[in-house]
């Protein structure tokens, strides 16, 4: 399915912790809402080309081996669907995975780059969708 992105990849909030105690966890949650739009008027847009619609990744992980630090967070995105008007609930597998793994791969970005600070030796992540 071909999609326009109408908003940067937008980072709703990211979270590090070092455990005490160690904890596995492993949440990612992907998520599609139909938003509608306005241009920069403030005129809503009708959506003739494809809905408008908002991915979200939500995750709660324990990255490491020894399960120890703990990243959580959620990240955004707007995007236009073109040819395509439902709620979002019937896209396939695949729709899914092409419209999330943008905002998961930011999830890898960060928790590279802030292990790397925090611990000084970086943590790969490399998420398999599971839907």
């Amino acid at each position: 399915m071909e999609f326009n992105k109408q908003t940067p990849i937008i980072v709703r909030a990211f979270h590090y912790d070092l455990l005490d105690e160690p904890e596995e966890k492993n949440e990612v949650n992907v998520a599609i809402r139909q938003v509608v739009a306005t241009g920069e008027d403030g005129v809503e847009d009708a959506g003739e080309a494809g809905g408008y619609y908002e991915v979200a990744v939500v995750y709660d992980v324990t990255p490491d081996e020894d399960n120890i630090i703990e990243i959580s967070g959620a990240n955004t995105q707007v995007v236009q669907l073109l040819g395509y008007h439902g709620d979002g609930q019937d896209l396939d597998q695949e729709t899914y995975r092409l419209l999330s793994r943008p905002l998961v791969e930011y999830i890898e970005t960060l928790t590279y780059e802030v292990s790397q600070v925090a611990l000084d030796e970086p943590i790969n992540l490399d998420f398999e969708p599971n839907f």
